[in-house]
């Protein structure tokens, strides 16, 4: 058995040991991790003072060894079918039901919904103002990085920390202070583990989001007096042609 062989090499260390201070212990660590709701690995790691010498991963669905001794145990562990399927139920024991049914949101991933807006124009000296936020996310780790024209802006960014929303997501924000030039490009750079990789935003310097409901509200307003007029005219086009129609058929009589 593994663990009369652990004690069998103790007792070889201690013996070995002329001050007599030298210390033996093992340990074993269950670790559970997942990308969703739906699945799970585990692993499974025996250490001997301080250093992993087996290792069973439910992915691989077999066992590792890292030492001689770890090694050694590797082929035999691996045909032994009773202890594949202890480590099975190890998996949906402590895994699938203590891990997803306590604690659902461990390995839950949410997307950021991100938003980038002109806080402030810019006026004479003074220089605009860009707001970058990211609302709804899990988990809490996530990085915000402003680009100019492609390349990190490090100065003149204030960045708040995560902030919890009460509801197990969390947002962020992060301002920008720039003087506009032309042609240039700025961008918002986001990254966090729900993501596969970074997404960039970039900044629209056109029209504000208020000047284009502006501009959509007015053109409402034309196409709508476009269409009453277009009926208007239509209406008395219909009865012109009557009266012309009644008058012919009169002086024609």
């Amino acid at each position: 058995m593994p663990l009369l062989g652990l004690f069998q090499i103790c007792i070889i260390v201690l013996l070995s040991s002329l001050a007599g201070t030298e210390e033996c212990y093992t340990y074993r660590k269950v670790r559970c991790s997942s990308r969703d709701m739906r699945t799970a690995e585990l692993i499974l790691s025996e250490y001997f003072n301080k250093i992993e010498y087996l290792r069973y991963n439910s992915t691989l669905k077999k066992f590792t060894g890292y030492t001689e001794y770890g090694m050694s145990l590797e082929k035999r562990l691996n045909n032994d079918t009773k202890v594949l399927q202890r480590a099975s139920f190890l998996l949906n024991a402590y895994c699938k039901h203590y891990g997803f049914e306590y604690y659902p949101y461990v390995n839950k991933r949410v997307q950021p919904e991100v938003k980038l807006r002109l806080i402030k124009q810019a006026s004479g000296r003074q220089p605009a103002i860009l707001l970058c936020s990211a609302y709804n996310f899990y988990p809490k780790a996530i990085k915000m990085t402003w680009l100019r024209d492609g390349k990190p802006v490090t100065s003149d960014v204030t960045s708040t920390e995560e902030k919890a929303d009460g509801d197990w997501y969390y947002q962020i924000h992060s301002h920008l202070e720039y003087i506009p030039k032309s042609r240039e490009k700025i961008s918002c750079m986001v990254e966090h583990a729900s993501l596969s990789k970074p997404m960039i935003y970039d900044w629209d310097p056109g029209l504000s989001g208020t000047e284009k409901k502006k501009i959509a509200a007015g053109a409402c307003v034309l196409v709508l007096g476009m269409t009453v007029a277009g009926a208007g005219l239509i209406n008395y086009r219909k009865k012109y042609r009557g009266q012309w129609e009644l008058k012919y058929r009169k002086w024609d009589f």
